[in-house]
């Protein structure tokens, strides 16, 4: 019988998961404000394929000068997504693949984590979840995947870390908040504190087993984080942050329960953005009743506090109401935009639904009253699960040469390395053969003077001339240069890639951490 109702939630599930993903099975794509996956997804896998493990830098980018995308940007949705490519016709095809898979799994995790409080429960969160109107902007108006992987994990993490923590507990609740740490590079590091607060507070546990999987669960990610924190000055991500004000994107409390759908961006301080902002009508009038309900029943727990807090801290968050919070802890600043905080809130709401609708007095009367909560949370919420209009975009076209060269320009100009002031207008003419990740070929010096490569500085690089190291440095537009004038003559240059100490210590950090990770699985 249990095995019976889990499947029925999960055939549930997927059938809600079809309706909400339906665009996804257009020909083509669609709009976004950040139309770069299939470019990250190929050239991740070819910077892989290169030998470059853990990836860090592509060739081809920033008009062939190249970029370290892979380096600094959180890795966990592309390399799925790159993952899925390997089984996958195209790269556009894994996309939708991976963004499908992506639903599925937050809805799924929803209910895992609810049904605890019973089964009808964790299916109607799990439904509420699923059908967040921000889900739908994350999806077909934004196109932020790495955010969307980060409310996919966020239920299983939680879920993992209420399991016994034996052996293969430990593997469960490491890798999950392992994963949800490499989802995005400033959410996940916001919601940690009331990760925190879920292990001590509301399942307490012996402490040795406790301090083992929050070591592994850092550890996993040490290869990634290191650099992340300690060697971001490398790339111009903080002044660009520091330019998006984040004063400029609060909202107005009422947006919360409505705002007008839309495509467009984010405005400053007024009841009509581009986009929109809602937690979602029905979700919210669900949940109130529920608090009502659970007061009014004297049933008030732990967990119903914790579901209420994340509700109200993070509903708090994104508002104009917060600002003195904002700017009491500079480092919020690195977030740019307070709304992103409405999955958090979307996801407190939606465990609050569930989890009050346990309390119900009769499993009958919850039995009637599920299809007609859900119908109404489709009629509600699934007129926002559509893109704009559709596109004729093909691997072809998102992956051509002038794609590659103005995408990271105009999208994700943040991870230019600082000693490259501005993107190069002209693709590199020094005569050199680029793979993904070296540089190599023959260049002659007509006269005495140092000679000048048309790659992109970092301290990463390793320059060999005729087989001897030379030392280089940028030169003022940010390209390498020899530190000194060479004779004339001809040279075989080879210009390879190499992580710095830091990053080969927290790639052994995590290695140790990942042979640990196994033992306990066998």
């Amino acid at each position: 019988m249990k095995k019976f109702t889990v499947l029925a939630a999960t055939t549930v599930l997927l059938g809600i998961t079809l309706l909400v993903i339906r665009p996804l099975f257009h020909p083509g794509f669609f709009p976004l404000h950040d139309p770069t996956w299939v470019l990250r997804l190929a050239t991740l896998r070819e910077t892989l394929a290169a030998g470059q493990v853990p990836a860090a830098w592509h060739n081809s980018l920033n008009h062939g000068y190249g970029f370290p995308l892979a380096l600094y940007y959180a890795p966990l949705f592309g390399y799925l997504g790159a993952l899925l490519s390997l089984f996958t016709p195209s790269y556009l095809f894994a996309l939708k693949l991976a963004l499908g898979g992506s639903v599925f799994l937050a809805g799924l995790g929803m209910y895992y984590l609810l049904k605890a409080q019973g089964r009808l429960a964790g299916i109607l969160s799990a439904i509420a979840y699923t059908l967040l109107p921000y889900h739908a902007t994350t999806l077909y108006v934004r196109g932020s995947y790495a955010e969307m992987i980060t409310w996919t994990l966020l239920p299983w993490v939680l879920y993992a870390w209420t399991r016994p923590l034996s052996r293969r507990g430990i593997v469960l609740a490491a890798c999950l908040t392992a994963g949800f740490l490499l989802s995005h590079n400033s959410l996940p590091f916001l919601f940690l504190p009331f990760i925190l607060l879920w292990i001590t507070l509301l399942k307490p546990r012996p402490r040795a087993p406790m301090l083992l999987t929050l070591f592994l669960s850092v550890g996993l990610t040490a290869w990634f984080l290191l650099p992340v924190i300690f060697e971001q000055s490398f790339v111009q991500a903080q002044m660009i942050a520091a330019r998006t004000d984040f004063r400029a994107h609060f909202l107005l409390p009422l947006q919360l329960w409505h705002s007008p759908w839309g495509y467009g961006g984010s405005a400053a301080l007024t009841e009509t953005d581009g986009m929109s902002f809602m937690l979602g009508k029905f979700q919210l009038i669900l949940s109130g009743i529920a608090l009502i309900s659970a007061g009014l029943a004297r049933r008030w727990d732990r967990r119903l506090s914790f579901y209420l807090l994340i509700t109200l801290f993070f509903a708090y968050m994104t508002t104009v109401l917060s600002t003195v919070f904002w700017e009491l802890i500079p480092t919020l600043a690195i977030v740019q935009f307070p709304w992103r905080l409405l999955s958090f809130a979307g996801f407190g709401i939606s465990a609050l639904i569930g989890y009050t609708f346990s309390l119900l007095p009769a499993r009958s009367l919850r039995v009637l009253a599920l299809p007609v909560l859900v119908l109404l949370l489709l009629w509600f919420n699934l007129k926002f699960f559509v893109p704009e209009t559709y596109l004729d975009m093909t691997d072809a076209n998102l992956l051509s040469s002038n794609a590659r060269a103005l995408t990271v320009d105009d999208k994700i100009p943040e991870y230019l390395p600082v000693w490259m002031k501005s993107f190069p207008s002209t693709a590199p003419a020094d005569g050199l053969t680029r793979s993904p990740i070296a540089v190599v070929g023959t260049t002659k010096l007509l006269s005495s003077s140092p000679l000048s490569l048309d790659t992109a500085y970092m301290p990463h690089w390793r320059l060999t001339l005729n087989g001897h190291p030379t030392q280089i440095e940028p030169d003022e537009s940010g390209a390498i240069v020899t530190s000194s004038s060479l004779d004339p003559g001809d040279y075989m240059v080879d210009l390879s890639w190499h992580r710095t100490p830091l990053e080969t210590f927290g790639l052994v950090i995590s290695l140790l951490s990942l042979i640990v990770v196994i033992g306990l699985a066998i």
